[in-house]
């Protein structure tokens, strides 16, 4: 359960997309029928669910007095006798009830055979919401002060929000409102509380739904399994199978990340206004960006190309580009989306490289030891101190956690199983489902190449497979890559004296010519959802660009010494003008199909480029999900 693995990928907009006061959208009715427990009422969150309060004990056993009142919802088919599901949240933090009618968003299918009912975990939205402000001004959340007062802040409390405590909140729910049974459905750390139910309660469970599976039985302190699938998923996503740029693009960002342990790289970067940031490329930095390109892989796929730039020509533009567009996903969130005070779960259980009893000065030098006690290369591509920026710093000092050891293994009941896995997920990685599913007697796992953290929020066909999966349908085997739209670029140059002439021309014409083509092999890159944000953007060494109805450009520098402006035609055609110091300096018309005419220097010029005019390929429904964080995480 590492905070960069087991965080849900839900967009938090319900209320406005739903509005549901008009049940009918997402297939969803107005339940006719009330449980015998609970009483049901109106929803804050929308108005085609119904809510209730179940409430329970802070401290099961009672040495600690305190109640919590949970929120619970339920979006029913009108039917006594339909079977109940029960949406387990991410996080451990995400407000469950909007991800439950997100969920139903992508899947209205469940409310038809269902009756789905999810609820706000202890700690989270409207169950006794915890707030731990400096935690939730924190983006990454490691860091170890900020912990340290949440600590205080909470108390003998904190003790009481892990996962045995909401397991034990799932039976209390199910009792109040009347279901014999419950198929669960959970994503990231959801699936964590679907399993452990179905160890508790294994007479309770009908059917388990698992979407990025976090193994309750996990003992690795340092996530070590992310590590191992970062080069095979560099490799499954790099454009055109990354010919040209890199026969490794594991070993070449293993090569880069030692150079930068040395020696950090700085360079510069450049906004949609043309303004010029300044940043410097450290490991832990690219480790981020491999973590957060979970929820757009897109983002990844641009990885090995700016390695390359930094590898071979000390270029750190591209790389420190892909970190800008990243940047949506370091946004702190509303702590009624995603509570920061729930990370108690994480420090009270997560696996921690030091036993209990560590004094707070011993921790790291413990945690320094066992890493060094690892197999050299254990960590690639990077090394141990990346690890350490996860939950080994944010509970570095986090109090021994104030339950007992969690009991680890024991038998999963042979229930109906399906286990949805990203191929490109980090934070839950592939390994990881396939070691559950083959704990589980006869359970079905589909993995879906293309897609990082969550299934059902990024592949049609994993959701019809899910589909088939509850209606008792043989599930697939296989689905689809989903694609990432980003298109195969080389790696930009970073001199004009270096660039050879295009073919046919000869001298400044010549280069000149050719940083016109990188301009728009750039462009390319630019305008897909590896880096597009919006419908502008910054030059890679200058200027700026807009894509509206039209594509235009302001100076934008790809090449050094050459500025190019202009705008496509409403024929397709660009019309640009060429300048710089270094430039042969002139106007250009470029075709959609890539032929080039003109003059330079005065001199007429044609050529046929390698690249054509980009088209705004950012604008897919693939980048669209970018553009849109989710709000329900850090």
């Amino acid at each position: 359960m590492h905070a960069r693995r087991a965080i849900t990928t839900w967009v938090i907009a319900v209320t406005a997309v739903l509005g549901l006061s008009a049940p009918a959208q997402a297939g969803l009715r107005t339940p006719s029928v009330a449980s015998a427990a609970a009483a049901w009422g109106s929803c804050p969150e929308a108005d085609g669910a119904r809510c209730t309060t179940v409430r329970v004990p802070l401290d099961r056993s009672g040495a600690l007095a305190g109640k919590i009142d949970l929120h619970v919802a339920r979006v029913a088919v009108a039917s006594r006798s339909s079977p109940t599901l029960m949406y387990l949240s991410g996080g451990p933090g995400g407000a469950g009830v909007y991800e439950m009618l997100d969920v139903l968003l992508e899947l209205p299918q469940l409310a038809r055979k269902y009756t789905v009912i999810g609820f706000d975990q202890r700690g989270t939205g409207a169950s006794g919401l915890l707030r731990c402000r400096a935690l939730e001004r924190d983006g990454r959340l490691r860091s170890t002060p900020a912990a340290e007062r949440c600590a205080r802040h909470l108390g003998a409390r904190r003790a009481f929000y892990t996962t045995p405590d909401t397991v034990a909140d799932m039976e209390a729910i199910r009792k109040a409102v009347g279901a014999r049974t419950l198929t669960l459905l959970g994503i990231s750390y959801g699936t964590e509380l679907g399993l452990a139910y179905a160890r508790a309660y294994p007479g309770r469970v009908d059917r388990l739904i698992l979407d990025s599976v976090v193994d309750p039985d996990e003992s690795d302190p340092f996530g070590l399994a992310g590590f191992r699938a970062m080069g095979p998923s560099l490799a499954s996503l790099c454009p055109a199978g990354c010919r040209g740029v890199s026969a490794d693009p594991g070993a070449d960002l293993t090569a880069l990340t030692a150079k930068l342990r040395a020696t950090p790289l700085r360079g510069s970067w450049y906004d949609a206004r043309g303004r010029r940031h300044s940043g410097t490329l450290r490991p832990i930095a690219i480790a981020d960006l491999l973590y957060d390109a979970d929820y757009n892989p897109a983002l990844r796929a641009g990885v090995p190309l700016a390695v390359r730039a930094a590898l071979d020509n000390d270029d750190a533009a591209p790389m420190l580009r892909l970190l800008a567009a990243a940047d949506a996903y370091t946004l702190p969130s509303n702590p009624r989306d995603f509570s920061a005070g729930r990370y108690a779960a994480v420090c009270e259980e997560t696996p921690l490289p030091w036993p209990r009893g560590t004094s707070l000065a011993d921790r790291f030098a413990v945690a320094r030891d066992r890493a060094l006690a690892l197999p050299a290369g254990t960590f690639a591509p990077f090394d141990a101190a990346v690890a350490y920026a996860d939950e080994i710093d944010l509970c570095l000092r986090w109090p021994d956690p104030g339950q007992p050891p969690r009991a680890v293994g024991g038998a999963y009941p042979a229930v109906p199983t399906l286990l949805l896995q990203g191929q490109e997920d980090l934070r839950t990685p592939p390994e990881v489902s396939a070691r559950v599913a083959s704990l589980i007697a006869g359970a079905r796992r589909l993995a879906v190449p293309g897609v990082g953290h969550a299934v059902v929020g990024s592949s049609g066909c994993g959701r019809r497979q899910l589909v088939r999966f509850v209606t008792g349908r043989e599930v697939r085997s296989r689905c689809p890559r989903v694609p990432t739209d980003v298109p195969a670029t080389g790696v930009p140059p970073t001199s004009f004296a270096t660039l050879a002439p295009a073919a046919g021309l000869q001298g400044r014409i010549g280069r000149t010519v050719t940083a016109v083509d990188a301009t728009l092999d750039f462009l390319d890159f630019a305008l897909s959802p590896a880096l597009n944000v919006g419908p502008e953007g910054g030059g890679l060494r200058g200027g700026s660009y807009r894509y509206g109805e039209r594509l235009s450009l302001r100076g934008v520098v790809v090449v050094p010494g050459v500025r190019i402006s202009g705008s496509e035609r409403s024929s397709g055609v660009l019309a640009l003008r060429v300048a710089g110091g270094d430039a042969a300096g002139g106007t250009l018309r470029i075709t959609p199909r890539g032929r080039l005419s003109g003059r330079l220097s005065g001199r007429p010029v044609s050529a046929q480029l390698a690249n054509r005019p980009p088209q705004p390929l950012g604008f897919s429904a693939s980048a669209a999900a970018a553009l849109s964080p989710p709000a329900a995480r850090p």
